[in-house]
């Protein structure tokens, strides 16, 4: 059997629902029942053949197929037809929708397994787990509550103004502007530029493979639900 070198996740969405494995040879990824990745029907801004990935010698790679709603690779948009090299850990964005790229060895996958479907065709189907502390920014993060963890959610979707993501959250640009604060002090930063670096360490590790016996596996983060 070819062996996965990476999987498509979704952002914001449960990993129960959708995932998809990445292998050595090129898949279509799009709409249509007859690509390799399909994007679920709901996700319209999505094209029909929307995107193609794939793996070689030089490591994972992605490319636009001339979509309606254009491609982009961590915000930067891809040229049409062209192949892109990608990282574990990097976003993909299809016309709107947020995928990104995960190991096959990393932490947030529990279990993969074969198992037949309906028609009596062996599918892939893989179980995930809730994701691993691993470095010191985790272990700050887990002192975040519900409601200051939601706050860095917003920031990190974009939002730059207290009334923003209080518009969002249905609270006092006061009270997102004392919770900032106290998110700032908890994970020991000083700007919103760091408050993002940050997050992007701690995204970028929990893609990776796990690390056998290490000492600072703390637990999983259980604040976020």
């Amino acid at each position: 059997m070819e062996s996965v070198v990476a999987y498509l996740l979704m952002t914001n969405v449960s990993h129960h629902e959708w995932q998809a494995p990445v292998f050595e040879h090129s898949q279509v990824i799009g709409r249509l029942p007859d690509c390799d990745i399909v994007i679920p029907e709901e996700y319209l801004h999505v094209s029909r053949h929307h995107a193609e990935v794939g793996s070689d010698k030089d490591g994972l790679w992605i490319q636009d197929l001339g979509s309606s709603g254009g491609t982009q690779l961590n915000g930067v948009p891809l040229v049409r037809d062209t192949r892109t090299r990608a990282e574990i850990g990097d976003r993909v964005s299809l016309g709107g929708l947020e995928l990104y790229f995960v190991s096959p060895d990393a932490s947030i996958l529990e279990e993969s397994f074969d198992e037949k479907d309906e028609e009596g065709k062996t599918r892939r189907t893989v179980q995930f787990t809730a994701k691993t502390i691993k470095t010191v920014g985790d272990v700050r993060l887990a002192s975040l509550s519900p409601a200051e963890l939601e706050v860095v959610r917003w920031i990190c979707r974009g939002l730059t103004t207290f009334e923003e993501i209080g518009r969002k959250l249905f609270r006092s640009p006061h009270t997102v502007r004392t919770q900032l604060g106290s998110v700032f002090k908890k994970l020991d930063v000083h700007s919103r530029e760091q408050l993002l670096a940050l997050m992007r360490k701690c995204e970028i590790a929990w893609t990776q493979p796990e690390s056998s016996g290490s000492d600072d596996t703390i637990g999983p983060l259980k604040h976020d639900h």
